[in-house]
C-alpha cells in the first residue's frame, strides 16, 4: 500500500471518528438536564427534567415518604397514575441488608415520574429518590 493510499484512509478515518462523535454530542444534548441532590434526613437522589408551571411536582422534595407524596399530589392525582416495581442489582447481592432493592416507579400524564425505594430490609417505608420532569408523559408505564 502506498503512503497516500495511507494517508487518505487515516483522513477518512478522522472525519469518521469527528462524525461520531459530534453526532453523540448532539444526543447527548437532546437529553433533558438531570442534577444530583440532597434532600431530607441526607437522602440522595435526582430531579430530571425543568419544572413545570403550575405542577404540583413542584412542591415535592427528594426523601419524603409515599404517604408525604400522595398527600401533596392528592388522592385523585394518586389514583391516575400508573405504577409498578421492579428489582435493582442491589437484590442478587448476597447477604446485603441495605435498601435500594426495589423501586416503584409512578407515571403521571402531563407531569412525569416519580420513583421510590426503601432504606433498609427492617424499614418498610418508602422514599421518593427520583423527579422526573415530564409534560409529554402519557401516564403508563412502557415494562
Amino acid at each position: 500500500m502506498s503512503r497516500k493510499t495511507i494517508a487518505a484512509c487515516m483522513v477518512a478515518l478522522m472525519a469518521l471518528s469527528a462524525a461520531a462523535t459530534a453526532e453523540a454530542k448532539k444526543k447527548d444534548s437532546d437529553e433533558p438536564p438531570s442534577r444530583e441532590v440532597t434532600g431530607r434526613k441526607g437522602v440522595e437522589g435526582e430531579i430530571v427534567g425543568n419544572e413545570i408551571p403550575g405542577s404540583p411536582f413542584t412542591k415535592l422534595e427528594i426523601g419524603m415518604s409515599q404517604k408525604q407524596v400522595t398527600d401533596i399530589l392528592g388522592s385523585k392525582v394518586q389514583d391516575d397514575a400508573e405504577c409498578g416495581q421492579y428489582f435493582t442489582g442491589k437484590s442478587f447481592i448476597p447477604f446485603h441488608f441495605g435498601g435500594d432493592k426495589v423501586r416503584q416507579e409512578c407515571a403521571y400524564k402531563g407531569l412525569g415520574r416519580l420513583v421510590f425505594t426503601n432504606q433498609s430490609d427492617f424499614d418498610g417505608k418508602a422514599v421518593l429518590i427520583k423527579i422526573e420532569y415530564d409534560a409529554s408523559e402519557d401516564g403508563y408505564r412502557d415494562d
